[in-house]
Order: structure tokens, then C-alpha cells, then sequence
């Protein structure tokens, strides 16, 4: 009986192994079906849904309003904040695009959106006023500057000028002064010449001086007709003036 029983046991236990292996099997298989099934779907709902691009367009400088007419014609949306003051933007008209992002000309998806930097028109008047100002003054002050450059240069023109002016007036007078002492030298050596040329001419043509007056005695003296011969005269001597009275040959 025991003989009879072992083998029946075995075959049961080969029986219900087969049996789990199949269904062990068959679960593999199922669950790889149901997680391909999922992905085959979501792939042709990716390829059904492209996303459509649009350039973006460029709206730099012109009011929010207009800005926002144009993307969302486009099918952009639109997200606009105040660039310099934080404020709250109330009347679209009322506020200018200032920055833009994307930029214009970048490809956005359609439906994506665009932010906007925006000041109010009030702000970007006071910015351009006082830029303009800024500009005249630094006009004015480069034209300030020019005038004073101009006015230097006219005076250390006229500066150099005057003092060109003196300095030939101080030559010129120089030269003047020497020319005249000059002619004053040529006329005094002219004189000096002149003089002693008359001089000479005059010493040429004076008489040679009548030799010395000598008596030997007073007769000599009379028949001279020199007597009576005072002391100093030619022909005096003491030795006639016998009385030594100044008179010689007086008798």
C-alpha cells in the first residue's frame, strides 16, 4: 500500500509546480502588455499636442495698452510690472513698455508669456525733461567753456602781440639812438677833421715871424725908428735902459 502511495505524491507536487510556473509566467506577460500600453498612448498624445511658436514681436517704447493688444493677438499672454517704482498699474494707457522678455524677435511658445517692464508715462516725462536739461546745461557749459577758451586765446594773443610791438618799438629805438650817435661821432670826427685841417691850412699860410728886434745900441735903436723902446717891446733891453725905468733909449 505504501508502494502505491509514494509515487502519487510526487506526481501531485510536479503537477501544482507546473501549475504556479504557468501562472508565474502568464502574470510576466500581462504586466508587460499593460505598462507598454500606457507609453504607446502618451507618446501619440505628445505627437498630437506640437506646441505652435511665434516671434515675438517688438514692443519697447510703445503704451501698455497697444503692447498688450498685439501679443494677445498673437496668443501671448502678458505680465506687466512697474520698472522703477513699484507702483500699481491701474490705466494701461497710462504706463510705457520699457523692457521686454523674451526679446523682440526671440521665438515663445504660443500661449506662453510675456513679461513686460513698464513705467508711467508722468515718470518717463520727468526722466526726459530732465535729461533734456541736463543736455543744455552741458551745452551751455561746453559753450561756456569754448567762449572762455576763445577769450584766453584772443588775449594771450593780444598779450604776445603788444609785447611783439614793444620790443621793435624798444629796438627801433635802439637802433635810432645808435644811429644818431653814430652821425654824432661821424660829425665830431668830421669837425675835429675839419678843424685841424684849418689849422694846418692856416698854420700853411702865416707869415714866418719877423726875426727878433736886437739893438745894439740907442743910435742903432733911432735911426731904427724904434726908440724910445718900452720894457716888454721888441728890441728892448735893459742894457739901454740905462735909468731902468721901464724906457730905454727915451734921450
Amino acid at each position: 500500500m505504501k508502494e502505491t502511495t509514494v509515487p502519487a505524491v510526487g506526481r501531485l507536487k510536479k503537477t501544482l509546480a507546473l501549475a504556479v510556473l504557468a501562472g508565474l509566467m502568464l502574470t510576466g506577460c500581462g504586466g508587460k502588455q499593460a505598462a507598454t500600453q500606457p507609453t504607446a498612448t502618451a507618446t501619440a498624445t505628445a505627437v498630437s499636442q506640437t506646441t505652435e511658436t511665434v516671434v515675438v514681436p517688438a514692443v519697447v517704447n510703445l503704451t501698455l495698452d497697444k503692447a498688450k493688444d498685439q501679443l494677445e493677438k498673437l496668443g501671448f499672454k502678458v505680465e506687466a510690472v512697474d520698472s522703477a517704482k513699484g507702483k500699481s498699474i491701474i490705466v494701461k494707457s497710462n504706463w510705457q513698455v520699457v523692457s521686454q522678455d523674451p526679446a523682440n524677435g526671440a521665438q515663445a511658445e504660443k500661449g506662453s508669456t510675456v513679461h513686460l517692464g513698464v513705467k508711467n508715462l508722468d515718470d518717463v516725462a520727468a526722466e526726459k525733461a530732465a535729461a533734456e536739461k541736463a543736455a543744455a546745461d552741458k551745452a551751455a557749459a561746453e559753450q561756456a567753456a569754448a567762449a572762455k577758451a576763445a577769450a584766453d586765446k584772443a588775449a594771450a594773443d593780444k598779450a604776445a602781440a603788444d609785447k611783439a610791438a614793444a620790443d621793435k618799438a624798444a629796438a627801433d629805438q635802439a637802433a635810432a639812438a645808435k644811429a644818431a650817435a653814430d652821425q654824432a661821432a661821424r660829425d665830431a670826427a668830421a669837425r675835429a677833421a675839419a678843424e685841424q685841417a684849418a689849422a694846418a691850412q692856416k698854420a700853411a699860410q702865416a707869415p714866418a715871424p719877423a726875426p727878433a728886434a736886437y739893438y745894439a745900441n740907442c743910435t742903432a735903436a733911432k735911426n731904427a725908428g724904434a726908440a724910445p723902446l718900452y720894457r716888454g717891446q721888441p728890441g728892448y733891453s735893459s742894457s739901454l735902459d740905462r735909468d731902468g725905468d721901464g724906457v730905454a733909449c727915451e734921450r
